[in-house]
Formats: C-alpha cells, sequence, structure tokens
C-alpha cells in the first residue's frame, strides 16, 4: 500500500512539474514571436531536484539553428555577482574590510592620483557604486579608440585611464552613479591580495563546486558554443548588425570587460549561482544581510530598494528579489531570486534591443509560475511526510529528524509536555522509540493550509503499529511549517 501510494505521489509530481514546464514554454514561444526576437533562453531553478531550462527561437535569425536551453551568450554586468561574492567572502574571512580605503592596495600605481575621488574611495563605495567614478567605457576618449579597432586585446587597467583627471560625478558616498570602473578596480584589489588571477578563483570557488559547466570567462574572440549576438538600435560602440563572423568569432574582443562582466554562460548556471548565494552557508547571516542592505539609487542613501553590494534589490510581486542584469553588445541577460518564494529565474536573449523587456518578459513568465506554487508547495510538503514514513520504517531516527528545521529553534508538543530544540526531541525520540519498538507507520488525512508564502499550517493523524500490539496506536497532529532555503521543515509539531 505505501509503496502504491509513494508511486502515485512521483507520479503526481512528475506531472505538476511537465505540466508547469509545458505552460511556460508556450509562454517563451509567444514572447519572440510578439516582440520579434531571434532567440531566448529561460531557467527556472525550485531546488536540486526540479530545474526547468527552455529556449525558444534561433540563434542566428537568418540561419538558424533553433536555440538550446544550453546555448551560451555573453552576460555583461550578470557577471558582477561572482566578483562581489568573492569580496564579501575575503571581507567574512577578515582578509579585507569594507571600510578600507582603497588607496591603501592601488596608492603605488602610476595613474592612481589622476583619479577623481582617489582619497576618500573605500571598498564598499566600490561594492555599491557610491565612489563617484566616472564610467569609463562611454569615455569619449575611450569611445574614440575601442571604435577605431574593436578586435583589439584591452588590458581592462589600460582601459580605465580613460577617466584621468576627469571630474568626479558626485562625492564619495553621497550619490549613486553605476560604474564598471568600480570592478575593475575591486578586481586589482582582490589579484593583488590573493596573488592569483581572478578567473582561476571563481573557477574555483565556484564554477568547479558548483558545477557550472556551462560557465567560462570571456577573454577570447572564439568561444565555444556561443550563440549569434543581434545589435539593437543603441550601438555606441558602432559595431556591425551581427557581433560574430561566419567562422565564430567575435567581432569585438570581450577581454575589455574584465570583471565589470567577463562571462558567457547560461541561465540554468546563473540559477544555480545567485541560489548558492542566498541559501548556502559560503556567506553568514551578517554577510547576507550586509550585501542585501540597499542603497537609494539618487542619493546613495541607506534605502530599502536600489543596490546593495554586487546585488539590485527591489519589490515585486508582494516579496524582495535580488538580483542583477547584464548588456554585452548583441546580448543581455537578467537573473533573480525571490526572497520569499526562494527561487531563482534567469533570461537571456541574442539581441541587445530587448534589455529594456526583460522584466517584462520575466513577469509574464512569473505569472505561468503563479497558477502552480501552492499546488508545488501542497506536494513538497507532503512529499515530507512521505520520506518521514519511509525513514521511520527502516528504523532510522536521524533521517526522521531531517524533516524538522535545525536552522532555528523548534518545539514539539505531546502528552508528555512540551519540549525545545533539535537536540533535546531527537534526544527523546532515541529514549522512547529504540529501533526495536519503532515498529510501522504511516499518516493520513493530511490537510495543508497556506498562512504565507514561508509558512504553512498542517493537520493530519499517524497510525503507528508497534511489533508487540495488535491494534494501531492512532492520534492527530498539526505542524507549522516554514520554507528554508527552499524546503520545508517543521519548527513546531503538537500531536495527541
Amino acid at each position: 500500500m505505501l509503496l502504491a501510494l509513494w508511486s502515485f505521489q512521483t507520479t503526481v509530481a512528475q506531472d505538476l512539474y511537465q505540466e508547469l514546464e509545458s505552460e511556460l514554454q508556450k509562454e517563451l514561444d509567444s514572447i519572440v514571436l510578439d516582440n520579434g526576437l531571434p532567440g531566448i533562453t529561460f531557467s527556472l531553478l525550485f531546488d536540486q531536484d526540479h530545474q526547468i531550462n527552455l529556449a525558444a527561437g534561433l540563434q542566428d535569425r537568418e540561419q538558424g539553428p533553433s536555440m538550446q536551453a544550453d546555448s551560451k551568450m555573453l552576460s555583461g554586468s550578470v557577471g558582477k555577482i561572482f566578483f562581489s561574492t568573492l569580496a564579501l567572502k575575503m571581507v567574512q574571512d577578515g582578509k579585507l574590510d569594507q571600510e578600507d580605503r582603497i588607496s591603501k592596495f592601488l596608492g603605488d600605481r602610476n595613474w592612481f592620483t589622476t583619479f577623481p575621488n582617489h582619497s576618500e574611495i573605500k571598498i564598499i563605495n566600490l561594492l555599491n557604486h557610491t565612489s563617484g567614478l566616472p564610467r569609463h567605457l562611454f569615455q569619449p576618449e575611450f569611445l574614440q579608440e575601442f571604435v577605431k579597432d574593436p578586435l583589439k586585446k584591452r588590458d581592462p587597467e589600460t582601459c580605465i585611464q580613460s577617466i584621468a583627471n576627469k571630474p568626479a560625478v558626485h562625492p564619495v558616498g553621497e550619490g549613486w552613479a553605476y560604474s564598471d570602473t568600480n570592478y575593475i578596480l575591486l578586481g586589482l584589489i582582490i589579484e593583488q591580495l590573493t596573488g592569483k588571477d581572478i578567473y582561476t578563483l571563481v573557477d574555483t570557488e565556484f564554477i568547479q563546486p558548483l558545477g557550472l559547466e556551462h560557465t567560462v570567462p570571456s577573454i577570447d574572440l572564439k568561444i565555444d558554443g556561443l550563440v549569434q549576438g543581434h545589435i539593437g538600435p543603441q550601438n555606441p560602440f558602432q559595431l556591425p548588425g551581427k557581433v560574430m563572423n561566419s567562422n565564430g568569432e567575435l567581432l569585438v574582443h570581450p577581454a575589455f570587460e574584465w570583471t565589470g562582466g567577463g562571462f558567457a554562460t547560461t541561465p540554468s548556471d546563473l540559477t544555480k549561482m545567485v541560489k548558492f548565494i542566498h541559501e548556502s552557508d559560503y556567506l553568514n547571516k551578517k554577510t547576507k544581510e550586509a550585501l542585501t542592505l540597499a542603497v537609494n539609487m539618487a542619493t546613495g542613501m541607506p534605502f530599502d530598494q536600489g543596490y546593495g553590494l554586487g546585488s539590485f534589490v527591489w519589490s515585486k510581486m508582494e516579496d524582495i528579489r535580488y538580483g542583477h542584469s547584464g548588456f554585452f553588445p548583441g546580448y543581455v541577460s537578467h537573473v533573480e531570486y525571490s526572497k520569499n518564494r526562494q527561487y531563482a529565474m534567469a533570461i537571456q536573449v541574442n539581441n541587445d534591443g530587448a534589455y529594456p523587456y526583460l522584466q517584462q518578459f520575466l513577469f509574464d513568465l512569473e505569472q505561468v509560475v503563479e497558477h502552480y506554487l501552492d499546488r508545488i508547495d501542497d506536494f513538497k510538503i507532503r512529499n515530507n511526510f512521505k520520506k518521514q514514513e519511509e525513514c521511520w520504517n527502516r528504523a532510522d531516527i536521524e533521517c526522521y529528524m531531517r524533516a524538522y528545521a535545525t536552522s532555528e529553534p523548534i518545539q514539539t508538543a505531546s502528552r508528555g509536555g512540551i519540549t525545545h530544540g533539535y537536540d533535546n526531541i531527537i534526544g527523546d525520540y532515541r529514549k522512547y522509540f529504540p529501533k526495536e519498538r519503532m515498529g510501522k507507520l504511516y499518516f493520513d488525512n493530511i490537510n495543508t493550509r497556506k498562512l504565507s508564502d514561508e509558512l504553512y499550517f498542517v493537520t493530519g493523524r499517524f497510525n503507528l503499529k508497534f511489533p508487540d500490539r495488535e491494534d494501531e496506536s492512532k492520534g492527530w497532529f498539526s505542524v507549522n511549517m516554514k520554507r528554508i532555503d527552499g524546503e520545508w521543515y517543521m519548527i513546531t509539531d503538537h500531536s495527541s
């Protein structure tokens, strides 16, 4: 009976996610058709077992072939999340202080004193773009030289010299101005402190451990798996309509971007990375709070929305989102993480003219997702109880207790009283239910009631057949379940 129920639950889950995937594909196809896009890729990551990766349209508007979910595109400024996370980990480990003035690290470089605000800028000002440094990419000197020879492999440290002796956009910390120059300086500081190549650090810290197999540095004219990029109406670098030639080589050398962006990747890898940043213990709670502490994008003053330390922070659909957008000639990208719903989404388009519409595209796709969220939550919560049955029935208390939260205080209530804390609760189970006495357990009459995006109230009945008793022991329970890092855990448990 239990095996049949488990098989049924698994089938329901497969049907649910497949139905959602089908509806998302229809919406993605419509976005391409309605907006005249060459192609688009999309990823939705719920948890390690449920990721939906889709594509629509073409890799090349005129020549095809069809876009694939693992087709690479240049991700532009989205790459900043890799470098800001590296810097934050260094701060967390005591190797860097966000209040350090950058003159401490770069003051001996012969160009440093030509930069505006150079003596006052701190690490935090680089991370949240409150340094007042102009954006080197759009200085006339840089653009003129770039247009003459877009294929030249440019050293980013040389590129930023276009802001030498220019006035500051605003005093340090008294305004906000997005500038890739900030992140080039941050990259130079990280390399100086570690003595290692910045891309090697990203590979060691993120790409290899997370299995980001489609993410590669954009340091060469030819990048394996890169699809054709199409230029939109805004063309500051005066490039032709397509950014790759017939040999698959870029018509602009991407190395100039460096730590201002610096990667070719896919939405599936971007969702894994942003979920890792916000849910893993790579960054501790204090560091994550610093990461998401935003400043206003006009005044540079603390605000509930704006720009944090390498991440935009904004409200959406009664939720808070963290993420980043990116532009590279021919391509646009966006990735975001939902604070309340705890899933990640990413999108890429191989036409940079789509940049103003990325948020709308994602909003339309998320409207589809909204219709499935409660059903997905209900399934995952019920699945927790099925897993508990399995664990109990093989006399594995440690496995059974995985349904309870370990990251915050929990409690159980029964005829014996109230027990607080994970260690005390598992201790009681071991004391009163030795392996030889555990018997067979199953739950029924389970009902779920949503209290918020992060909290459910669940009631049901337990049925326990002890090995030395003929009759089953039955009782009722109620639990509060909380979504933590995308999974559901019990935080209270009352049974009688």
